[in-house]
This record gives C-alpha cells, structure tokens and sequence, in this order.
C-alpha cells in the first residue's frame, strides 16, 4: 500500500442477513462466544458524497486475538453492506485494524492513493465514539480494509474480550444470551 503500514489485523467484518442466526451458529459450531450487541445510539456515514444516519446491529465476540463483528442491515439504504447482501445475501466483508491516530492515519492513506469508499462515526449509549474508514484495496488485497479507532470520553481504547465486559458496565454494549 505504497508506504503505508498498519499494525496487525484485528478484526474481521462478515454482514449477515439474521445476526441472531448468525450468533447461535458461530457459538454452537465454530466456539465463539461469548457474543455482545452494540448498544449504539448513532452511526453517523459518508457515503458516495452523502452523509446520512445508518441503522445497523452490530454484535463482537472474538477468537482468540480477533474480533469478529456481525453486521445486520436495519434499513434499504444504499451503503457499502447493501452490494454484498444483494449479489450474495451477505459473506466475509473487510478485515479491520485499529489505530491510535485515526485523522493522521487516514491522511497517510489518501495520500498513498487509497480512496475511502465509506467512513462513519459511530457513537454507543454508554458514551464510546468510533472513528472508522473503509479504505478501497479491492484491488490490490482482494477485500476492503478499515482503520478504526474507539475511544471512551478522551481515552483510546482498543478492542479486546476485557474490554467488551466493561463495555457492559459503561453501557455501551449488552451480552447476548
């Protein structure tokens, strides 16, 4: 990517058509759990040069060191999940990294030419704001990238299974039975 470094892989990203299917299969055959829903309060996007208010459920769980993040569609809107739920009823999306400085970061990206198909800030009930940017290296990774950065009042926070239990006690996040 022309210079550009991110650190490790830290997620993945698959949109599903039922995330409530999509959670008891990933937790009775593939182990994963436990699993939490987000508890957000706006996804603010850019998309196409149109900014608007996205409907999602979004659920974590990880394995081992990787997140994976369940996505649902709440809405028609056109966004960069719609393609893949209408060619093929959803699939494995983007592989994500988190960063420590998004703005910087995502200034290092544009200017090695990656272009940003979607960004969006996405703020939770229990006070967590994430920063995040689908950058375009379809064509040259074979899937969409994401930087991302969370953060609680003024603090960095990365994603890991410790933090999502405290992400219970804040109320950014509930635990799905």
């Amino acid at each position: 990517m022309n210079g550009v470094k991110l650190s490790k892989v830290s997620q993945i990203g698959i949109v599903v058509p039922d995330i409530g299917k999509a959670v008891s299969h990933y937790s009775k055959i593939l182990n994963i759990k436990p699993w939490f829903r987000s508890k957000t309060a706006s996804n603010d996007v850019d998309f196409k040069g149109e900014s608007f208010r996205l409907e999602l459920d979004i659920a974590l769980a990880f394995s081992g060191g990787l997140e994976i993040e369940l996505i649902q569609m709440l809405t028609d809107r056109e966004c960069i999940y719609s393609d893949i739920m209408k060619k093929q009823g959803g699939g494995l999306h983007h592989i994500g990294t988190m960063v420590g400085s998004f703005d910087k970061k995502l200034g290092q990206m544009k200017a090695a030419g990656i272009g940003v198909i979607q960004s969006g800030v996405i703020k939770t009930i229990g006070g967590a704001v994430t920063k995040y940017a689908y950058m375009d290296t379809v064509s040259t990774c074979g899937i969409i990238s994401e930087i991302i950065e969370s953060k609680l009042a003024v603090i960095p926070v990365f994603h890991n299974n410790f933090m999502l239990h405290v992400a219970r006690l804040t109320g950014d996040v509930d635990l799905i039975q």
